[in-house]
């Protein structure tokens, strides 16, 4: 079953998610304790309105004699049931509001982790930490405290009026009780591991199901369809036979305590029978048994749903624990608005847990303010990964990268990001409007701003043709619009945000001859800063050279080390791997 000491740390943790609604929680704890007390005097008024009607006789009784002693029943009746609701609906708003508190912790926390952790986590298995987890936790808080609660006061305040009734009639009834417990010492120890198993196999069914959706157009294409079922189906089969194994564990007391409880109740009767006891106190009596073996029943199941709520638990805290491996400063600086240069000191980095050569050596360059740098080179050169490193979406495992001499490890991420506008060539739309995706980097701008910024993204007039103009939806990722459409709204999103700093990874990869010629046209715009006091510090990664001819500066990397530097007719002139590149793209 686990040790308390090891169990108590964990779930002790989760409820400090429900300190700050301590006052609700005392509230439901209250109430919880007052519906003890309400089935004793249920009993009670049982036993009084048997004894004065059946056994004293009702010839001598007025009408509304006789209904005030009928109407004690539904009013005690009532009392408890008043407290039986307010008790699980306090409990309840106190375990969902600290879920909610929890789900909105985790998922800042997914916005403070490194992007190397998501290169090793699949979408589906967060996904699912964050709901279903969060959900099992929310039963297990709410559920739990209120039967913990609740069900000792009413076991103990039943069972003190009855051994005050006859203590010999519930020993007779409770002589069975220790029986109850052979489902918790049985069952308890497979439920935290056959929970867990099941909310990993929910976590991998997710996942492929989001792959599934993600990926349906290369299902289909290459008639996989039927192979992604029988997958899907073989996980759900997983999950069922987990799922299946606790709801066992859960229900295996039931059957248990029901004849344990028929048994005892049987045995009170017959010993009533043999002491020719009175009508209503044996009636009260079976109904006060009843009623004692129901919370024997729910606290049999409160050690169950402690280990599920504690697999979920160790689920959650192993991402709400992950340390990021790219951290803030602990005091860091506000970085100026740029003004000088960027500067790449012998910058090495290698991914976690990869082997064979960096896939950054020693990268030395300098990167002036105002100039446009093109940087080149074969696939798996390093020029993505030299780009991350401007915003610090990695950091170096040795050197350094320095905006205008200071080290931006020693900034803050936000005025480091404020100050770079980013285009991949992977481009991400938001499910929102062809506006708001525009102007995600500054949602206050106007739909003036927002217009001008899609013309020198040469976007305005496919914009105009769309059914709501700027305020049609996009659809998930975009998947309302072409891929050069969408680079064009990615490319019109970092002009609005009108950084100092303006980084296109292949940002023109998606786009026709046409689209393409346009788009570099309202970028040569942009750098020469028609209207702008100064212009834009472009650094462009490019396969089409054609692109990049007339950039001040053209970094080549060959294997994650910078192997030439220069201008389009200098590195011609070079004849080296720049000149090499050249010729296999224009057939020379």
């Amino acid at each position: 079953m686990g040790s308390f000491e090891n169990v108590w740390p964990q779930y002790r943790r989760l409820l400090t998610f429900v300190q700050p609604y301590r006052g609700r929680l005392v509230a439901g704890i209250l109430f919880g304790i007052l519906y003890g007390p309400t089935n004793v005097a249920v009993l009670s008024v049982v036993k009084k309105v048997w004894a004065q009607f059946f056994e004293m006789g009702t010839h001598e009784w007025k009408w509304w004699q006789a209904a005030g002693v009928a109407l004690l029943l539904p009013g005690t009746m009532m009392l408890r049931g008043v407290c039986d609701f307010l008790g699980a609906y306090l409990m309840n708003w106190v375990g969902q509001r600290a879920v909610m508190d929890l789900r909105v912790r985790m998922f800042e926390q997914l916005q403070r982790l490194s992007l190397d952790y998501y290169s090793g986590t699949r979408t589906g298995e967060l996904m699912s930490r964050v709901t279903n987890d969060t959900s099992v936790v929310q039963q297990g808080m709410a559920n739990v405290v209120e039967d913990v609660v609740k069900e000792p006061v009413t076991l103990v305040s039943v069972l003190g009026w009855l051994l005050w009734m006859d203590w010999r009639l519930t020993l007779a009834g409770l002589v069975l009780f220790p029986v109850c417990l052979v489902p918790i010492v049985v069952y308890g120890r497979r439920t935290r591991k056959a929970s867990k198993s099941a909310q990993q196999n929910q976590a991998d069914l997710l996942a492929v199901l989001q792959e599934a959706i993600a990926g349906l157009r290369v299902i289909r294409a290459f008639g996989a369809e039927q192979r992604e079922t029988d997958d899907f189906r073989t996980i759900c089969k997983s999950f069922f036979r987990q799922r299946m194994q606790v709801a066992r564990a859960r229900a295996i007391s039931t059957p248990l305590i029901e004849l344990v409880a028929g048994a005892g109740g049987a045995l009170v009767f017959l010993y009533a029978f043999y002491m020719d006891m009175e009508g209503s106190k044996i009636i009260a009596f079976g109904l006060g048994l009843f009623m004692l073996y129901a919370p024997v029943k729910k606290l049999s199941r409160v050690h169950l749903q402690i280990q599920e709520t504690l697999a979920a638990g160790e689920r959650i805290f192993q991402l709400v624990d992950e340390q990021p491996s790219v951290l803030e400063a602990a005091t860091p600086k506000t970085l100026p608005r740029f003004s000088r240069s960027i500067e790449f000191d012998r910058v090495s980095f290698q991914y976690k847990d990869s082997a064979g050569a960096p896939v950054l050596d020693e990268v030395t360059l300098t990167v002036p303010a105002g100039a446009l740098v093109a940087v080149v080179g074969a696939s798996g050169a390093g020029k993505t990964t030299l780009f991350n490193m401007i915003p610090r979406f990695y950091d170096p495992v040795s050197g350094a990268v320095r905006i205008d001499g200071v080290d931006i490890r020693e900034v803050s991420f936000q005025s480091l990001r404020a100050q770079i506008g980013l285009v991949t060539q992977e481009t991400f739309l938001f499910n929102d409007t062809v506006a708001g995706n525009i102007a995600y980097g500054k949602p206050h701008a106007t739909r003036a701003e927002i217009i001008e910024a899609a013309k020198s993204a040469h976007a305005h007039e496919f914009i105009e043709q769309m059914s709501q103009g700027y305020d049609t939806s996009t659809g998930d990722l975009g998947v309302k619009l072409s891929g050069g459409q969408r680079q064009r709204l990615a490319i019109a999103r970092a002009i609005l945000k009108n950084p100092p700093i303006l980084l296109l990874d292949e940002a023109t990869s998606a786009l026709d001859s046409e689209s393409e010629r346009a788009v570099q046209s309202a970028l040569d715009d942009l750098m020469w800063g028609s209207g702008r006091q100064t212009r834009p510090t472009m650094l462009v990664i490019a396969h089409r050279l054609s692109t990049v001819q007339h950039a001040n500066q053209i970094i080549v990397l060959d294997k994650g080390r910078v192997v030439e530097q220069g201008t389009h007719d200098e590195l011609i002139a070079r004849a080296g791997t720049y000149k090499r590149l050249h010729d296999l793209q224009f057939n020379v």
